[in-house]
């Protein structure tokens, strides 16, 4: 009897030892799927902070790369910091189709000349146009083509000067685009689509009629077609810009880590800049616009007439047009003057 109790008791013993093995392994097994989550989560983290140092490195290394220009007559900005409610005057490098400079072709092929305007209050802008044909009063040279204000000191200190006393709009930075080393941006942002409303044909290549897909060879032939009058040219240059502004902030390239090394990188070898232009004035702005979406931007051409055989300012409108960069109502401008927006179908 006492034989049976004790075995009886072994047993339960043995039992319950062994519903207690049962219970506790799956509590060793979370554990340990604990530690390794945490582990892993960590390695990630980590992995994520030495990511963020040596991009930010390389961000540093790409923006004092930018060529820097000395300009003057730019006004000091009111919060530099920030960037909002700011002018900046984009231009082009004169060259021809070819790389060749304009004043050897005679042609002008690149003579864009841009007023970028950032709102006050950091929500988009706005982009206007000035033909380089238009004339103007140009200090100290007379009643000339805006773009010889550029072209015949080779510094852009003269144009500043000029468009200043034009539009009364102050101007905040200079910034040069190199449209041979636009291929480059183009093809890091996986190409854009542009709207030809006619077929054309340039450097060989066929432009279909509706959207093209543009890579980085196609948007050298686009812009700089030599067979387009100068007029078209620049609304296609002007267009090709907005079609590379409008893809950074709509795919919001220059906030996505796998891409803003290279966003970046092209950026920078097609830019030179005024030499006031700092480094964290430079990473303001990219970050302020990879954060922009794709519609906050309005682009618009400034309002010219025909006198003779020269193309001068409207005078009336532009009035309307330089106080509306001025008090960050280039959208209410547009809106008001719709022939102003600069047409997405460039021919």
């Amino acid at each position: 009897m006492t034989d049976t109790m004790h075995t009886k008791e072994e047993a339960r013993a043995r039992d319950s030892a062994g519903h207690g093995d049962h219970r506790a392994k799956p509590i060793r097994r979370k554990r340990r799927s604990l530690r390794v989550a945490l582990i892993t989560l960590g390695s990630i983290f980590c992995l994520v902070i030495v990511t963020a140092i040596g991009s930010y490195a390389y961000f540093n290394h790409a923006i004092s790369s930018i060529q820097r220009l000395s300009v003057t007559g730019l006004t000091a900005a009111v919060t530099p910091s920030t960037l909002d409610g700011q002018t900046f005057l984009i231009t082009s490098y004169p060259e021809g189709p070819t790389g060749t400079s304009a004043q050897q072709t005679q042609s002008g092929y690149s003579n864009l000349v841009m007023l970028l305007h950032t709102n006050a209050n950091g929500m988009g802008g706005g982009a206007v146009t000035i033909p380089g044909s238009l004339r103007v009063d140009v200090p100290g040279k007379g009643n000339e083509p805006l773009w010889d204000a550029m072209q015949k000191t080779g510094n852009p200190s003269l144009l500043v000067k000029t468009i200043t006393e034009l539009t009364k709009v102050p101007i905040n930075h200079y910034a040069q685009i190199d449209f041979s080393h636009i291929s480059g941006l183009v093809n890091a942002i996986g190409g854009v689509d542009v709207t030809v409303p006619a077929a054309t044909k340039g450097f060989g290549y066929t432009f279909v009629k509706g959207v093209n897909h543009l890579n980085g060879v196609t948007a050298i032939y686009y812009g700089r077609d030599p067979t387009l009058k100068g007029q078209d040219r620049l609304l296609r240059q002007g267009n090709l810009v907005r079609a590379v502004f409008t893809k950074i902030a709509s795919d919001h390239l220059l906030t996505n880590p796998v891409t803003d090394v290279h966003v970046v990188n092209a950026i920078t070898s097609m830019l030179a800049v005024d030499s006031n232009f700092t480094n964290s004035e430079i990473e303001s702005l990219i970050g302020q616009f990879g954060k922009l979406a794709a519609d906050t931007g309005t682009f618009v051409t400034a309002p010219t007439e025909t006198v003779g055989t020269n193309l001068v300012p409207n005078a009336a409108l532009d009035a309307q047009l330089w106080t509306a960069v001025k008090h960050d109502s280039i959208a209410a401008f547009a809106k008001k003057y719709p022939s102003t927006m600069t047409p997405q179908a460039a021919p």
